[in-house]
């Protein structure tokens, strides 16, 4: 810096701030300052420093932005989604870039779309496959999940009974991947329905599409989720049992995913599903059976076994045949008059 120009700093120092003779000059704020002999300020901390360190390991487990941000706001953390936004980017390496496809939008209690997929879980201490059967209003993006043993038809059958009493409702058209407990195969390219599945849906008062074989873009508003629930929900936690692993998902569905705003139709998921509630179609006053019926003899231990596992009923049945109703989440085992006797 020319004395000249020194000496003009010094001079305007007099009278004006730092920052007004920067801006005066078209100069640095730090370049004045060093020019008077003035130290630099010090920088406040900032409100993320504190947590960097769990930052960081949540982010090594693979969380992502949104749930760490709630993790660290429960803990004290009152700054932004920016700052952590921009400290994550700095530790991560920069996100590949996905292929561009083509949007397809519905109208209000249009379409729902149903999937499974199963995820390795540690459920009361033991590794598990824990199947999470989901189901999507399209238009709002709504998200129902449930967590079950298998994928049988009884049980995707129980599980649309559960989703559309969480949604106190259902669409005029469900849409499938495909799933064998669906749809039997194609002929000229038409699907070939599953009867007892036809007749669920006849019954509640839908109709059933599958997308073209390979064509997972149809589904995606059911499909994309299914990373969300994985890095959102699943990641790094730990379930006692079944019920808890339920429980949890359930809490998240109300305080996390159907509150959030969602990214794709910039609106707040539970202010787009007030809109949609009111088309959707009601429910049957009677709902379709899923149970299965099985007869069963009583062992000389007083237990009966269905599907490998052993479940004790009176001893006055002993030797007797009962009939058992087999449901995704419990057993009935009625005596030869028809009552439940366990």
């Amino acid at each position: 810096m020319d004395p000249m120009e020194l000496g003009e700093i010094r001079e305007l120092a007099q009278r004006m701030s730092i920052r007004a003779i920067a801006r005066k000059l078209g100069r640095d704020v730090k370049t004045i300052r060093a020019a008077l002999g003035r130290p630099a300020r010090e920088t406040a901390p900032s409100k993320l420093e504190p947590f960097q360190d769990l930052v960081r390991e949540r982010a090594a487990q693979g969380l992502f932005g949104p749930r760490i941000l709630r993790e660290i706001r429960e803990r004290g953390y009152t700054g932004g989604r920016t700052m952590l936004g921009d400290f994550l980017r700095s530790i991560r390496p920069p996100a590949k870039s996905n292929a561009a496809v083509r949007r397809f939008e519905t109208k209000k209690a249009q379409e729902m779309q149903i999937d499974w997929s199963p995820y390795r879980l540690k459920i009361g201490g033991i590794e598990r496959v824990a199947h999470c059967f989901s189901m999507v209003l399209c238009w709002s993006r709504r998200l129902f999940i449930r967590f079950y043993r298998d994928e049988r038809l009884p049980t995707l059958l129980f599980a649309h009974g559960e989703g559309f009493a969480y949604h106190q409702g259902l669409t005029a058209r469900a849409v499938y991947d495909n799933m064998t407990q669906v749809t039997l195969g194609r002929l000229h390219g038409r699907p070939i329905w599953h009867e007892h599945f036809l007749a669920f849906a006849k019954h509640t008062g839908f109709t059933p599409y599958a997308h073209k074989v390979k064509h997972k873009e149809r589904s995606g508003k059911v499909e994309r989720p299914f990373w969300y629930i994985e890095t959102d929900f699943l990641r790094a936690r730990t379930f006692a049992s079944w019920d808890d692993l339920n429980a949890q998902a359930l809490v998240w569905l109300e305080t996390v995913a159907n509150v959030r705003c969602h990214e794709t139709i910039k609106r707040f998921v539970h202010e787009a599903y007030a809109e949609e509630k009111p088309l959707l179609v009601a429910l049957p006053p009677v709902a379709f059976g899923t149970d299965r019926c099985e007869v069963r003899k009583v062992a000389v231990d007083g237990t009966v076994c269905i599907d490998g596992s052993f479940y004790p009923v009176p001893a006055r049945l002993v030797g007797q045949h009962v009939r058992a109703r087999v449901y995704p989440t419990r057993v009935e085992v009625l005596d030869a008059a028809g009552a439940v006797v366990a």
